[in-house]
Formats: C-alpha cells, sequence, structure tokens
C-alpha cells in the first residue's frame, strides 16, 4: 500500500501586537536603502488572495477601502523586494464562531471550512469583540490562512499584513528590533535572512497537501533559517533558557512571550529535516522548540511524526492523544493520529479516525485518500475507489490517490487502467516514489519484469527508505530466482519499517524455497500478526502444511484464502490435495475442477485432478487429463511420473504400443517402472 501521507502542524504563528507608529514613508524607505537588489520582472510570481470580513467587521465604516488601499501599497513594496505580486480576488462573507477566544480559534475554525475558492492566500479580518489581544494577527503556514484584527490605524494594520504575509512566506521571528519579523514588530524592514527566505518562499505552492517548499530552494532556506537561529541561540536571555538557569515558569508574562515567539525558527527547522529523512535532527529542533515554548502543540505534533516515521509509532500515538485530550477537534493532529494507527494495522481504529477528520473537514483530501488506503488493505474496493476518486475531484493535481487507483485497477486485474492511472500520477510528479513503485507493479503484472526493476530502483533511489519498493524489489528478484538479492531486500524492508507487514512474508517464501517449513510458517504468521491479510499468504500457508503432511491445517487455510477470494485457483488447487490425502475424493474431485476452471492452462490443477480421477477409477477422464498435463509442457522435468501413469492406462486399454512408447520416455526421464509392466509389454510388443 502507498504511502500515507502526513500533514504538518499549522504553524508558522504567527502573531505580532503592534504598538509602534511609524510613518509609511520611513518604513519604505528603510526597505529600499537596505535591499537594493531589483528581482527580474520575468520571475515576479502572481499569487491570488481571497479576502473575508466576519459579521462583525462587516458592520465598519469603508473597512474594504482602507484594507484594499492597504494591499496595494504592499503588493507593490512585495514585488520589487520579493518577486510576489498579489492579486485578490474579492470578498467572501465569514461567520467567526462566538465562542473563539483568540485568533488561533479563530484560525482553526477556517481551516474546516473552504473560503479561498481557488486562492492561493485566504486574509480574513475579524472585528469580533472580546478576543484575547495577545495576538492581532495570526498565520497558518501549510495552508497559508491569516486572520487579522481590524484596526483602522492604517499604519498598524499595514505593518501587521507584511509581517503575516512575510510568515506565508516562510519568514520567521527574529529576536532584532530592527527587523518587521521581531515578535513586537517594532521593525520598519525585513533582516536580511528573512528577505532571503520570502524570495525563495515565493516558488512555494499553495497545494491542500504535501510540503510547500519545492525540493531545489530546501537547503538555501535551510541556511537561512540556521543564520537565524544562531542569532536566536546568542541571544542573552535565550542562553539562560538553554542552560537552565531561569525556569521559564518563573519568567514575567512579556519574556515568556518572546520565547514562545522565537520558537517558530527551530519548528521550520524540524520540518526541513523530515522532508530531509533526518528524523533525530528534526526531534531535536522539536526539543529545542520546547525549551522555548513548553508545551507547544506545533512542536509535539512534529516531534511525533518524526517518531512514527522512525518507526517508534506507541511513542508517537501517546503523544498525539495527549495533544488531543486538550484539543480534541485538532484535524490534522487526529489526521495523524489515523495514519500511525494505519502503521500498526490497527485498521478499524485508522478508519473510525479518519471518519471523525472527514466530520469535521469535509474536503481534507489526504484523509478522503488515507481513508481510501485502509479501505484497499481489507479488499474494500467499492469503497476505496468512491475515497480515492472523491480525493482527485477535490484537487486533480493529487498524484497519490492516482497511484493508488493504480493499486485499486491491479486488483481488479484491470491492467489497462492500472497503467492509465499511474502514468497520470507520474504526469503530475514524475519524483513520486509511490508512482514509481506502482509502475513496477503494473509492469511486473504485465511479465515486463526488467521495466518494473527499474521503476522499483527508481522509487528506491528518490527514497532508500521506502520499505514498499524494497519489498517489491525483493519480489521481483525471487520471481527471477535471485534468491540473494531478494533476501537482502526483505530484510532492508524490514528495517525500514519493522511493522511493515509483506517482507515477512516474502522471507517466508524463501524458507519454502529452502524447505524450511518451520521457518517459513513462523515468518508467514508474523506477517498476519502485522495485518497482512492477503488471501495469496493462505495460500502460501497452506501450501508449508501439505509440505509438513499436515492435511487438516492446509485445508483450513485454503478453505480462508478461498472465502477471502474465490477466484483464486491456486487455492482450490491446494485444498484439493489435503482432502484427497484425507481420502475425501469426490469434495477433492469438485474443488480441483473449479481450479482448472478458473485456471485452464495450469499444469499442476490439471495433474492433481487427474491423479484424483485416477484413484476414483475414472480411468477415461483420468487419461484425457494426463495427456492435457503433457501438451500443457512437454519439457516439463516432472513429466516422469505421468508418463508412466499413462503407460499404465494405456496397458489397461490393451494399447500397447502407446503404452510401450510412454513406458520408454517414463524409464528414459529416471522414473521407475514397474518391472513386471516392463516385461508384459516387450512380451506384447515383442521388443
Amino acid at each position: 500500500m502507498l504511502g500515507r501521507r502526513p500533514v504538518f502542524p499549522l504553524f508558522l504563528l504567527v502573531a505580532i501586537l503592534l504598538l509602534c507608529s511609524d510613518s509609511l514613508s520611513e518604513i519604505n524607505k528603510s526597505i529600499q536603502v537596505k535591499f537594493s537588489s531589483k528581482i527580474d520582472p520575468e520571475e515576479i510570481k502572481e499569487i491570488t488572495v481571497s479576502l473575508a470580513a466576519d459579521e462583525e467587521l462587516q458592520q465598519s465604516f469603508a473597512y474594504r477601502e482602507r484594507i484594499e488601499g492597504l494591499l496595494r501599497e504592499i503588493n507593490r513594496e512585495f514585488q520589487t523586494l520579493s518577486g510576489i505580486s498579489f492579486r485578490w480576488q474579492g470578498w467572501h462573507r465569514w461567520k467567526s464562531p462566538d465562542t473563539a477566544r483568540n485568533l488561533e480559534e479563530l484560525s482553526e475554525h477556517l481551516d474546516q471550512i473552504e473560503l479561498k475558492r481557488g486562492a492561493d492566500i485566504l486574509i480574513a479580518f475579524t472585528g469580533q469583540p472580546g478576543l484575547e489581544l495577545e495576538y492581532t494577527g495570526f498565520s497558518l503556514f501549510r495552508t497559508a490562512t491569516v486572520v487579522i484584527i481590524y484596526t483602522p490605524d492604517r499604519l498598524k494594520l499595514k505593518k501587521l499584513l507584511i509581517h503575516e504575509l512575510g510568515h506565508v512566506f516562510g519568514a520567521v521571528h527574529v529576536p532584532l528590533t530592527n527587523s518587521i519579523m521581531s515578535c513586537g514588530g517594532e521593525g520598519q524592514s525585513f533582516d536580511p535572512d528573512n528577505l532571503r527566505i520570502i524570495r525563495l518562499g515565493r516558488h512555494r505552492h499553495f497545494k491542500p497537501f504535501g510540503f510547500p517548499f519545492p525540493e531545489e530552494v530546501r537547503e538555501e532556506l535551510e541556511e537561512a533559517y540556521l543564520r537565524i537561529r544562531e542569532k536566536i541561540i546568542n541571544d542573552r536571555e535565550v542562553k539562560k533558557i538553554f542552560a537552565g538557569q531561569i525556569p521559564f515558569i518563573s519568567m514575567p508574562a512579556v519574556a515568556q512571550k518572546r520565547f514562545i515567539c522565537l520558537a517558530d525558527c527551530s519548528l521550520m527547522l524540524a520540518q526541513l529535516q523530515l522532508e530531509k529523512g533526518h528524523y533525530q535532527r528534526a526531534i531535536d529542533f522539536c526539543q529545542e522548540a520546547l525549551k522555548l515554548s513548553p508545551g507547544s502543540l506545533e512542536a509535539l505534533n512534529l516531534q511525533a511524526i518524526a517518531l512514527r516515521r522512525s518507526g517508534e509509532i506507541d511513542r508517537a500515538i501517546e503523544i498525539y492523544k495527549s495533544i488531543l485530550r486538550e484539543n480534541p477537534n485538532q484535524v490534522r493532529v487526529l489526521y495523524n493520529l489515523g495514519i500511525a494507527y494505519g502503521r500498526i494495522n490497527r485498521l478499524e481504529q485508522a478508519e473510525e479516525i479518519y471518519l471523525k477528520v472527514l466530520e469535521l473537514k469535509p474536503d481534507f483530501i489526504e484523509a478522503h485518500n488515507n481513508l481510501g488506503e485502509i479501505y484497499l488493505r481489507q479488499s474494500r474496493l467499492a469503497e476505496a475507489e468512491k475515497e480515492f476518486r472523491r480525493a482527485v475531484e477535490l484537487h486533480p493535481g493529487f498524484a497519490l490517490a492516482y497511484a493508488n487507483l493504480a493499486e485499486l485497477y491491479i486488483k481488479k486485474r484491470d491492467l489497462a487502467r492500472a497503467i492509465e492511472y499511474v502514468d497520470r500520477a507520474l504526469e503530475i510528479d514524475p519524483r513520486m516514489t509511490a508512482a514509481h513503485n506502482m509502475k513496477g507493479n503494473v509492469l511486473r503484472q504485465m511479465g515486463e519484469q526488467e521495466e518494473a526493476l527499474k521503476h522499483y530502483r527508481r522509487a528506491v533511489e528518490l527514497n532508500p527508505k521506502n520499505e514498499k519498493a524494497l519489498y517489491n524489489l525483493g519480489l521481483i528478484n525471487y520471481d527471477l530466482k535471485r534468491w540473494e538479492e531478494a533476501r537482502k531486500y526483505f530484510l532492508q524492508a524490514v528495517e525500514a519499517d519493522r511493522y511493515f507487514a509483506e517482507p515477512y512474508a516474502g522471507l517466508g517464501l524463501l524458507y519454502i524455497q529452502e524447505r524450511n517449513w518451520d521457518e517459513a510458517l513462523r515468518y508467514f504468521r508474523r506477517a498476519q500478526e502485522l495485518g497482512y491479510r492477503s488471501p495469496v499468504l493462505r495460500v502460501n500457508i497452506s501450501f508449508a502444511y501439505l509440505a509438513k503432511k499436515d492435511w487438516v491445517a492446509a485445508e483450513k487455510e485454503a478453505s480462508e484464502a478461498i472465502k477471502e477470494q474465490p477466484d483464486l485457483p491456486t487455492a482450490y488447487n491446494n485444498l484439493g490435495i489435503a482432502l484427497a490425502q484425507q481420502n475425501r475424493l469426490a469434495e477433492a474431485r469438485e474443488v480441483l475442477l473449479r481450479a482448472v476452471e478458473l485456471a485452464p492452462l495450469d499444469r499442476d490443477a490439471v495433474l492433481n485432478l487427474a491423479a484424483v480421477e485416477y484413484s476414483s477409477g475414472n480411468e477415461d477422464r483420468a487419461l484425457e487429463l494426463f495427456l492435457k498435463v503433457i501438451a500443457l509442457n512437454p519439457d516439463h522435468p516432472g513429466n516422469g511420473p505421468v508418463y508412466n501413469n499413462l503407460a499404465v492406462l494405456y496397458y489397461r486399454r490393451g494399447q500397447y504400443e502407446k503404452s510401450w512408447d510412454f513406458c520408454l520416455k517414463a524409464l528414459q526421464s529416471g522414473v521407475r517402472v514397474d518391472p513386471n509392466l516392463v516385461e508384459e509389454l516387450r512380451k506384447k510388443v515383442k521388443k
């Protein structure tokens, strides 16, 4: 199953309480003097903005004209400084919840409703009375949502808008009073590092999924954040916090707010480490943020993501639950809890969580996709398809859902549709690991092993820890009888994710090859414990039991496989063998007939049915089937016993010449033929 895509916490907060009233001309002059380098007009990126006003603000006089006038000024400055041009798409009415106590709660409400309507950024203004004034502006980086308490003081409002729009493009707080990104917004311009971040941040995407910064700018961004971090950790008061010299709780409220504000740089660094797969470094930055902002939900959520990705899923679940005890309806934390449950195969709990997420936020694309994955793993194909299709309806550029639709159509054995969907995924995102892995799966089903190998290798090249691609490399090497290569990849898949069930089943197959039935069963059972419910796994377990001559256990497993997949011919074949060995020939005959009906060219099924017909005394039918076995594969190394049986059957029919021909073939293959039959045939044909 394809990767569950995590959602990052809704931060950068962040907020600013504007007390300064610098003149607009001073602000503009400072910016122009400090950052004189111009952006090439051809590199300017247009960003669409949706504006919203709540019912209280709608009563204010001329608020639209004031805000739009400020946005025109801000647009000119951002265009000159960072190559960003804003185009707003008009206003929406917004009913802000009267129960909200602060901007953070209003932002959570906005995250659950859709006001952007195709725009990149939403800026929502509120005139709601009684809000806590700890923050007058609040930004959600990932969803590009800004919430602002409206003030008629145009200079304060302008600086507030500049500050919060800076956050939307990745800017973080700095311990520099001359920067507009200081915690109190005292400065008149962006500091050089934040301006560099905003210039790089103009390349961010505004899709409602995935990490916003493209891979090609992340290294430069990290360097800028590390420079800001250096300033923060060298701050005299911050040093005392990190050294444990001053307990956070004993500090004045103003100092606490400043430290909380400065935590967002560490949080952004943690996100970048997650994208690089450096999970311990991500945890370290989260711990750093928690020293500055004890109890930060953003830091705890990011830390839980890093723990989950590094295999410490139980610890991650505890953190998610601790956040939800305090904030039960934190949609994105709930979503991440659903991912964690899915990782440890607690599928019913994952389904319950995703349904709750979608109740709170019906347009949550990734939740629809992940719920579809849960259904797919349970072979609930109609429900899975509905969720995947809903995801791409909400955003046609959501490549992961197309890759999952490809997997669904592989299960439906419609390889033409599968290849159509996986190619669509790769067209949208040529570097998508899950799509390359799925393209390999489709090609493998089509018998194009070498082409499949290329895509699996590309998936591992893009993400060396992708457990599914590693597992599939194991499978395809198993198909190609490269046993040690297969073992290497199965073990790497287990190392990448010890809760991933399928590679344990792959290792079981290798033990089958080694005829080590007990070890094979041990690994197959471990795969089942981890939630692998494939009927093919049950077939393999039944095979191991047949090899151990435990006919009853083999019968049980094959029967369960048939219940799970009624059109699986190998399950009927194994069940037929188990029944025949218990001398239940009539039952064996029925299930083997079904096996041959489903797979008329399956030599083993035809051979086993022939043997049952022979044992049941139906010699004419047995003869017909044994001849078909030879015709299906004349060069099969196991044809010797079949020649022997044909020699016997033709002898009994008095067709001695044919009997003698098959007798000779049996002898030439090395099979022991009854000497009495050989002697009698010599006499009959006078050889």
